[in-house]
Protein backbone atom coordinates (compact mmCIF):
# COMPACT_ATOMS: atom_id res chain seq x y z
CA UNK A 1 0.00 0.00 0.00
CA UNK A 2 1.40 3.07 -1.05
CA UNK A 3 2.29 5.78 2.08
CA UNK A 4 0.35 8.75 1.12
CA UNK A 5 -2.74 5.93 1.53
CA UNK A 6 -1.44 4.47 4.92
CA UNK A 7 -1.15 8.61 5.63
CA UNK A 8 -4.91 9.58 4.85
CA UNK A 9 -5.78 5.92 6.48
CA UNK A 10 -4.03 7.34 9.97
CA UNK A 11 -5.26 10.56 9.75
CA UNK A 12 -9.49 9.23 9.32
CA UNK A 13 -9.17 7.02 12.15
CA UNK A 14 -7.84 9.75 13.99
CA UNK A 15 -9.96 12.11 13.41
CA UNK A 16 -12.67 9.35 13.94
CA UNK A 17 -10.94 9.05 17.75
CA UNK A 18 -10.89 12.82 18.06
CA UNK A 19 -14.66 13.10 17.22
CA UNK A 20 -15.96 10.53 19.26
CA UNK A 21 -13.98 11.65 22.01
CA UNK A 22 -15.31 15.40 21.82
CA UNK A 23 -18.56 13.79 21.13
CA UNK A 24 -18.81 12.44 24.75
CA UNK A 25 -17.67 15.05 26.54
CA UNK A 26 -19.86 17.31 24.60
CA UNK A 27 -23.17 15.32 25.50
CA UNK A 28 -22.36 15.10 28.93
CA UNK A 29 -21.92 19.25 29.38
CA UNK A 30 -25.87 19.02 28.07
CA UNK A 31 -26.96 17.41 31.51
CA UNK A 32 -30.06 15.71 29.20
CA UNK A 33 -31.24 14.04 32.53
CA UNK A 34 -32.43 17.00 33.30
CA UNK A 35 -35.13 16.51 30.07
CA UNK A 36 -37.21 13.71 31.59
CA UNK A 37 -38.41 15.67 34.17
CA UNK A 38 -40.46 17.97 31.75
CA UNK A 39 -43.38 16.40 29.77
CA UNK A 40 -42.42 16.32 25.89
CA UNK A 41 -44.07 15.06 23.20
CA UNK A 42 -40.95 13.34 21.80
CA UNK A 43 -42.91 12.87 18.59
CA UNK A 44 -42.84 16.09 17.76
CA UNK A 45 -39.08 16.27 18.99
CA UNK A 46 -38.32 13.49 16.29
CA UNK A 47 -40.29 15.50 13.67
CA UNK A 48 -38.03 18.47 14.55
CA UNK A 49 -34.84 16.19 14.28
CA UNK A 50 -36.05 15.05 10.58
CA UNK A 51 -36.59 18.74 9.67
CA UNK A 52 -33.39 20.13 11.07
CA UNK A 53 -31.58 17.00 8.85
CA UNK A 54 -33.59 17.93 5.92
CA UNK A 55 -32.15 21.59 6.28
CA UNK A 56 -28.27 20.54 5.78
CA UNK A 57 -29.97 18.65 2.45
CA UNK A 58 -31.21 21.99 1.73
CA UNK A 59 -27.99 23.92 2.41
CA UNK A 60 -25.81 21.30 0.05
CA UNK A 61 -28.15 22.25 -3.21
CA UNK A 62 -26.63 26.11 -2.92
CA UNK A 63 -24.00 23.93 -4.95
CA UNK A 64 -26.04 21.76 -6.62
CA UNK A 65 -28.07 23.87 -8.15
CA UNK A 66 -25.99 27.24 -7.27
CA UNK A 67 -22.35 27.72 -7.89
CA UNK A 68 -21.05 24.48 -8.81
CA UNK A 69 -23.39 22.51 -10.77
CA UNK A 70 -20.62 19.67 -11.57
CA UNK A 71 -20.99 18.31 -7.78
CA UNK A 72 -23.29 15.41 -7.34
CA UNK A 73 -25.98 16.00 -3.96
CA UNK A 74 -24.09 13.39 -2.16
CA UNK A 75 -20.72 15.37 -2.11
CA UNK A 76 -22.46 18.25 -1.26
CA UNK A 77 -24.15 16.92 1.44
CA UNK A 78 -20.82 15.39 2.80
CA UNK A 79 -19.40 18.89 2.62
CA UNK A 80 -22.29 20.37 4.75
CA UNK A 81 -23.32 17.45 6.49
CA UNK A 82 -19.60 16.81 7.80
CA UNK A 83 -18.74 20.38 8.81
CA UNK A 84 -22.13 20.81 11.08
CA UNK A 85 -21.53 17.36 12.74
CA UNK A 86 -17.61 18.65 13.81
CA UNK A 87 -19.00 21.93 14.85
CA UNK A 88 -20.87 20.11 16.98
CA UNK A 89 -17.85 18.15 18.50
CA UNK A 90 -15.01 20.34 17.95
CA UNK A 91 -14.15 23.64 19.45
CA UNK A 92 -14.04 27.07 17.34
CA UNK A 93 -16.14 25.87 14.69
CA UNK A 94 -13.62 23.91 13.03
CA UNK A 95 -15.98 21.86 11.20
CA UNK A 96 -15.35 25.07 8.62
CA UNK A 97 -11.94 24.14 8.01
CA UNK A 98 -12.64 20.07 7.64
CA UNK A 99 -15.24 20.39 4.49
CA UNK A 100 -12.26 21.28 2.44
CA UNK A 101 -10.75 17.67 2.99
CA UNK A 102 -14.55 16.33 1.19
CA UNK A 103 -14.35 18.67 -2.05
CA UNK A 104 -14.09 16.35 -5.30
CA UNK A 105 -10.60 15.61 -6.59
CA UNK A 106 -9.22 17.65 -8.88
CA UNK A 107 -10.34 20.76 -7.41
CA UNK A 108 -7.89 23.55 -7.10
CA UNK A 109 -7.45 25.40 -4.01
CA UNK A 110 -8.37 28.42 -5.12
CA UNK A 111 -11.65 26.84 -5.97
CA UNK A 112 -12.59 25.20 -2.85
CA UNK A 113 -11.46 28.51 -0.79
CA UNK A 114 -14.23 30.25 -3.01
CA UNK A 115 -16.51 27.22 -2.36
CA UNK A 116 -15.84 27.71 1.21
CA UNK A 117 -15.88 31.04 1.48
CA UNK A 118 -18.76 32.46 -0.36
CA UNK A 119 -21.47 29.96 0.77
CA UNK A 120 -20.30 31.43 4.20
CA UNK A 121 -20.82 34.62 3.71
CA UNK A 122 -24.15 33.85 2.29
CA UNK A 123 -24.91 31.87 5.70
CA UNK A 124 -24.36 35.13 7.66
CA UNK A 125 -26.37 37.34 5.24
CA UNK A 126 -29.38 34.89 5.54
CA UNK A 127 -28.94 34.87 9.09
CA UNK A 128 -28.69 38.28 9.11
CA UNK A 129 -31.83 39.08 7.04
CA UNK A 130 -33.76 36.96 9.24
CA UNK A 131 -32.78 37.83 12.49
CA UNK A 132 -33.76 41.46 11.74
CA UNK A 133 -36.48 40.56 10.40
CA UNK A 134 -37.53 38.13 13.64
CA UNK A 135 -37.35 41.44 15.85
CA UNK A 136 -40.72 43.53 15.02
CA UNK A 137 -42.61 39.95 14.79
CA UNK A 138 -40.67 37.93 18.02
CA UNK A 139 -42.09 41.25 20.12
CA UNK A 140 -39.26 40.37 22.84
CA UNK A 141 -37.44 43.78 23.84
CA UNK A 142 -33.79 42.88 25.44
CA UNK A 143 -31.99 45.97 24.40
CA UNK A 144 -28.51 44.62 24.31
CA UNK A 145 -29.74 41.91 21.58
CA UNK A 146 -31.39 45.05 19.51
CA UNK A 147 -28.35 47.00 20.27
CA UNK A 148 -26.40 44.00 19.15
CA UNK A 149 -28.90 43.27 15.90
CA UNK A 150 -28.84 47.30 15.02
CA UNK A 151 -24.60 47.65 14.65
CA UNK A 152 -24.79 44.21 12.77
CA UNK A 153 -26.86 45.07 10.51
CA UNK A 154 -25.09 48.38 9.87
CA UNK A 155 -21.61 46.67 10.26
CA UNK A 156 -23.33 44.38 7.07
CA UNK A 157 -24.63 47.47 5.17
CA UNK A 158 -21.33 49.10 5.06
CA UNK A 159 -19.66 46.05 4.40
CA UNK A 160 -21.95 45.41 0.85
CA UNK A 161 -21.23 49.08 0.30
CA UNK A 162 -17.41 48.52 0.53
CA UNK A 163 -17.69 45.28 -1.36
CA UNK A 164 -19.47 47.32 -4.42
CA UNK A 165 -17.13 49.97 -4.43
CA UNK A 166 -13.84 47.73 -4.53
CA UNK A 167 -15.15 45.60 -7.15
CA UNK A 168 -16.40 48.51 -9.24
CA UNK A 169 -13.01 50.48 -8.80
CA UNK A 170 -10.76 47.36 -9.04
CA UNK A 171 -10.72 45.46 -12.60
CA UNK A 172 -8.56 42.41 -10.68
CA UNK A 173 -11.05 42.28 -8.01
CA UNK A 174 -13.62 42.04 -10.95
CA UNK A 175 -11.64 39.94 -13.03
CA UNK A 176 -11.45 37.47 -9.75
CA UNK A 177 -14.66 37.11 -8.94
CA UNK A 178 -16.42 37.02 -11.99
CA UNK A 179 -16.69 33.47 -12.55
CA UNK A 180 -19.37 33.80 -9.20
CA UNK A 181 -21.02 37.35 -9.59
CA UNK A 182 -23.98 35.81 -12.21
CA UNK A 183 -27.50 34.14 -11.66
CA UNK A 184 -26.09 30.63 -10.18
CA UNK A 185 -24.36 32.88 -6.61
CA UNK A 186 -28.23 34.48 -6.47
CA UNK A 187 -29.69 30.31 -6.26
CA UNK A 188 -27.12 29.71 -4.36
CA UNK A 189 -28.71 32.56 -1.97
CA UNK A 190 -32.31 31.11 -2.47
CA UNK A 191 -30.87 27.79 -1.32
CA UNK A 192 -29.35 29.31 1.82
CA UNK A 193 -31.67 31.52 2.78
CA UNK A 194 -34.33 28.47 2.61
CA UNK A 195 -32.08 26.01 4.54
CA UNK A 196 -32.15 28.34 7.35
CA UNK A 197 -35.83 28.73 7.15
CA UNK A 198 -36.24 25.10 7.50
CA UNK A 199 -33.93 25.40 10.53
CA UNK A 200 -36.33 28.17 11.81
CA UNK A 201 -39.53 25.88 11.80
CA UNK A 202 -37.54 22.98 13.12
CA UNK A 203 -37.07 25.38 16.30
CA UNK A 204 -40.78 25.82 16.05
CA UNK A 205 -41.59 22.22 16.61
CA UNK A 206 -39.17 21.87 18.89
CA UNK A 207 -40.57 24.60 20.98
CA UNK A 208 -44.16 22.64 20.71
CA UNK A 209 -42.41 19.52 21.45
CA UNK A 210 -41.24 21.26 25.24
CA UNK A 211 -44.83 21.92 25.50
CA UNK A 212 -45.45 25.96 24.46
CA UNK A 213 -48.71 26.70 22.60
CA UNK A 214 -48.84 26.55 18.60
CA UNK A 215 -49.08 30.01 18.07
CA UNK A 216 -46.93 31.49 20.91
CA UNK A 217 -43.80 29.08 19.77
CA UNK A 218 -43.78 31.10 16.62
CA UNK A 219 -42.82 34.21 18.55
CA UNK A 220 -40.44 32.50 20.49
CA UNK A 221 -38.69 30.72 17.73
CA UNK A 222 -37.67 33.65 16.09
CA UNK A 223 -36.65 35.14 19.43
CA UNK A 224 -34.33 32.01 20.07
CA UNK A 225 -33.50 32.10 16.36
CA UNK A 226 -32.49 35.45 16.17
CA UNK A 227 -30.62 35.22 19.57
CA UNK A 228 -28.75 32.02 19.84
CA UNK A 229 -27.29 32.68 15.97
CA UNK A 230 -26.03 35.94 16.94
CA UNK A 231 -24.30 34.28 19.80
CA UNK A 232 -23.16 31.62 17.61
CA UNK A 233 -20.91 34.14 15.97
CA UNK A 234 -18.29 33.64 18.74
CA UNK A 235 -16.48 30.73 18.01
CA UNK A 236 -16.05 28.65 21.33
CA UNK A 237 -17.40 25.28 22.83
CA UNK A 238 -17.97 22.32 20.81
CA UNK A 239 -21.79 22.99 19.80
CA UNK A 240 -22.02 26.32 21.38
CA UNK A 241 -22.28 24.70 24.81
CA UNK A 242 -23.35 27.52 27.21
CA UNK A 243 -23.33 29.74 24.51
CA UNK A 244 -26.47 28.20 22.41
CA UNK A 245 -28.33 28.12 26.18
CA UNK A 246 -27.56 31.36 26.99
CA UNK A 247 -29.12 32.94 23.89
CA UNK A 248 -31.93 30.53 24.45
CA UNK A 249 -32.38 31.95 28.03
CA UNK A 250 -31.92 35.72 26.26
CA UNK A 251 -34.72 35.14 23.72
CA UNK A 252 -37.28 33.48 25.70
CA UNK A 253 -36.15 35.88 28.65
CA UNK A 254 -37.48 38.34 26.58
CA UNK A 255 -41.05 37.17 25.82
CA UNK A 256 -41.40 36.55 29.80
CA UNK A 257 -40.61 32.92 30.46
CA UNK A 258 -38.95 32.51 33.34
CA UNK A 259 -35.23 31.52 33.36
CA UNK A 260 -35.46 27.60 34.82
CA UNK A 261 -37.94 26.82 31.88
CA UNK A 262 -35.92 28.56 28.95
CA UNK A 263 -33.22 26.84 30.29
CA UNK A 264 -35.06 23.34 29.80
CA UNK A 265 -36.31 24.23 26.59
CA UNK A 266 -32.74 25.13 25.72
CA UNK A 267 -31.32 21.93 26.42
CA UNK A 268 -34.16 19.88 24.32
CA UNK A 269 -33.17 22.11 21.18
CA UNK A 270 -29.67 21.48 21.94
CA UNK A 271 -30.60 17.96 21.95
CA UNK A 272 -32.36 18.20 18.71
CA UNK A 273 -29.56 19.41 16.80
CA UNK A 274 -26.93 16.59 18.08
CA UNK A 275 -29.36 14.19 17.64
CA UNK A 276 -30.36 15.36 13.86
CA UNK A 277 -26.40 16.50 13.18
CA UNK A 278 -24.50 13.63 14.71
CA UNK A 279 -25.72 10.63 13.48
CA UNK A 280 -25.89 11.96 10.11
CA UNK A 281 -22.37 13.80 9.93
CA UNK A 282 -20.91 10.20 11.02
CA UNK A 283 -23.21 8.38 8.11
CA UNK A 284 -21.90 10.66 5.42
CA UNK A 285 -17.96 10.52 7.28
CA UNK A 286 -18.49 6.68 6.92
CA UNK A 287 -20.00 6.76 3.33
CA UNK A 288 -16.94 9.34 2.30
CA UNK A 289 -14.29 6.49 3.76
CA UNK A 290 -15.62 3.68 1.58
CA UNK A 291 -15.78 6.18 -2.01
CA UNK A 292 -12.32 7.60 -0.70
CA UNK A 293 -10.68 4.61 0.94
CA UNK A 294 -12.75 1.74 0.71
CA UNK A 295 -10.72 0.24 -2.09
CA UNK A 296 -7.39 0.60 0.13
CA UNK A 297 -9.15 -0.85 3.06
CA UNK A 298 -10.53 -3.92 1.17
CA UNK A 299 -6.60 -4.48 -0.25
CA UNK A 300 -5.09 -3.99 3.14
CA UNK A 301 -7.77 -6.95 4.48
CA UNK A 302 -6.72 -9.27 1.44
CA UNK A 303 -3.16 -8.47 1.97
CA UNK A 304 -3.35 -8.98 6.14
CA UNK A 305 -5.38 -12.34 4.80
CA UNK A 306 -2.86 -13.75 2.71
CA UNK A 307 -0.15 -12.99 5.15
CA UNK A 308 -2.17 -14.50 8.05
CA UNK A 309 -2.95 -17.85 5.51
CA UNK A 310 1.15 -18.00 4.47
CA UNK A 311 1.97 -18.37 7.81
CA UNK A 312 -0.34 -20.98 8.74
CA UNK A 313 0.84 -23.10 5.82
CA UNK A 314 4.62 -22.27 7.06
CA UNK A 315 3.17 -23.98 10.73
CA UNK A 316 1.55 -26.80 9.19
CA UNK A 317 5.12 -26.84 6.95
CA UNK A 318 6.69 -27.24 9.89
Amino acid sequence: MPTKTKLKLFIGIIITAVVVYYSIGALKGLHVGELFHVHINWGLALVSVAIFAYANYIRGLAYTRGIDRDMDRMTALQIVGIGHAANMVLPFHVGEGLRAAFFPRGYSAIKITNLLVIPAFADFAAIMILSIAAVPFAGFKDQNLLKALWILTFLCIAAFILFVILIFFLPRLRSYLSEYLNLDTVKMMYWVLLSWIILLVSTWIGLVAFGFPWVASIRMSLAVFAATNIINFIPATPGAIGLFEYGTILGLGGLGIDPTTALSASLLLHLIQYAALLPLGLFLYMKSLHGQYGEALSNLWHTNRQKDTKSIKLKRTK
